[in-house]
């Protein structure tokens, strides 16, 4: 048997919870066996120890919004070559789970393959209506490989939901859009749809997010069963679906860094920046350069050739200003946020989401809850929460030591010493 003790000068457990000063986490396996004060009994018994004596150790992230085969830049790709530095750069960066929410159908036996990974759980397909989101940049290719699939009746629905359960899926993934990039109307479900998909995921235990991306399509999720509601709008959201999701408890994934790191990174020229510039891989370093310079030669009413996103360059970025209003507004009326990054896309990459934080901190959130956000709350959009996300007993040994102290500067989340999956140490820069 594996056992150690981490001794903590800090102990955040991830359920909002006050800090634990000294205490001591013994791991056995791959679980928490027990945390106590430090000054019990002897550490004779255990294969080694974790000295954190002056550090904090926390929970490992959840990323409960990512595409774990998405490259970076300013296109999206299904590229499996890209897929084992996506999942290493993850795990590096302190994310120990993730929910992945939209991918090739290849993603479920990533968990076989011999690589450094986190926990990666998935939805494979986004479920949408004949002609649905996200048919407007959709390939072919994309349907063909699973990431997406149109579905009609009510026996549709309930077949697709059935085959993504035999495919291990860990949540269902669906849309609420109405409106395109270019602002016309698009195909989108009817309620009695809509209804029937939550209706088939939640009898087999399943969760359902919904991507959302304008204000209107909010009140048809809400009132039909969805779980999570992911994207903070582009517009002003209403008030009265904010307090509808409050009063019903429905978690907001709201992937702010999405958005402000793309216009920023564009914006500011990041490529050319020496203190981002070694983030930037080799493999997608040209085409970042060159969607850059076609940023800045595009006026702010015109779109900006090479993205997929059909939406010009000032409304872009009013989005990113706007989508950080509604989470201010969601947040001030006590709603659940969880995190998630909607990585990678743009300047979002596969490392530590450090930008996510700091944005739920900057909307008016604790510390300690931006941190449950990212830990426990995440877990749970896709119901995993009695395994994952906090320090207790009997759950997963995925477990961070951060060199600093996130409660009294959020951005110390990226000063990772240590970072542990299930009891083995996946990380450690103290060696």
């Amino acid at each position: 048997m594996n056992r150690y003790v981490i001794h903590c000068g800090t102990l955040i457990d991830g359920t909002g919870a006050p800090p634990v000063k000294n205490a001591r986490l013994i791991v056995e396996n791959d679980k928490i066996a027990r945390i106590e004060k430090e000054g019990g009994n002897g550490i004779d018994e255990f294969s080694g120890d974790v000295d954190a004596r002056t550090k904090t150790v926390m929970p490992g992230l959840i990323d409960s919004h990512k595409h774990i085969f998405n490259n970076g830049g300013p296109t999206i790709s299904l590229l499996l070559s890209t897929v084992k530095r996506n999942a290493k750069d993850t795990i590096m960066g302190g994310v120990t789970s993730c929910l992945d929410l939209g991918s090739a159908s290849t993603i479920r036996f990533l968990q076989k393959l011999p690589i450094l990974q986190p926990r990666i759980f998935y939805a494979i397909s986004i479920l949408t209506c004949k002609g649905g989101y996200p048919a407007e940049y959709f390939p072919k290719l994309f349907y063909l490989v699973g990431a997406g699939k149109e579905v009609a009746t009510k026996e549709e629905i309930r077949k697709a939901v059935r085959k993504l359960v035999k495919r291990g899926v860990s949540a269902i993934k669906t849309v609420n859009v109405s409106r395109t990039f270019t602002g016309s109307a698009c195909p989108t479900w009817t309620d009695t749809q809509l209804t029937t998909l939550t209706d088939a995921a939640h009898s087999h235990g399943l969760k359902v997010c919904s991507h959302i991306t304008y204000p209107e399509d909010y009140a048809q999720a809400i009132r039909c069963g969805v779980d999570s509601l992911h994207h903070a709008a582009f517009e002003a959201m209403k008030e009265e679906d904010l307090d509808a999701m409050v009063e019903k408890g429905i978690t907001f994934v709201p992937t702010l860094s999405l958005f402000d790191l793309f216009v920023r990174g564009f914006e500011e020229r990041w490529c050319v920046n020496p203190a981002f510039n070694p983030s930037i891989h080799k493999s997608i370093s040209k085409a970042i350069r060159e969607f850059t310079e076609n940023w800045h030669n595009t006026p702010d009413d015109k779109v900006v050739e090479g993205t997929f996103i059909k939406i010009p360059k000032g409304e872009l970025k009013k989005a990113a200003a706007m989508q950080i209003k509604n989470l201010k507004a969601f947040v001030k009326k006590g709603g659940v946020v969880a995190m998630g990054t909607d990585a990678s896309l743009g300047f979002s990459f596969h490392t530590t989401p450090v930008r996510e934080l700091e944005l739920m901190e900057a909307c008016g959130m604790s510390r300690m809850n931006v941190i449950k956000a990212s830990t426990l709350t995440a877990a749970s959009v896709f119901g995993k929460e009695h395994e994952i996300g906090s320090l207790e007993p009997g759950k997963y040994a995925d477990i961070l030591v951060i060199n600093g102290d996130p409660l009294s500067n959020i951005s110390d989340i990226k000063k990772i010493e240590t970072v542990i999956k299930g009891g083995n140490i996946v990380k450690d820069a103290t060696q």
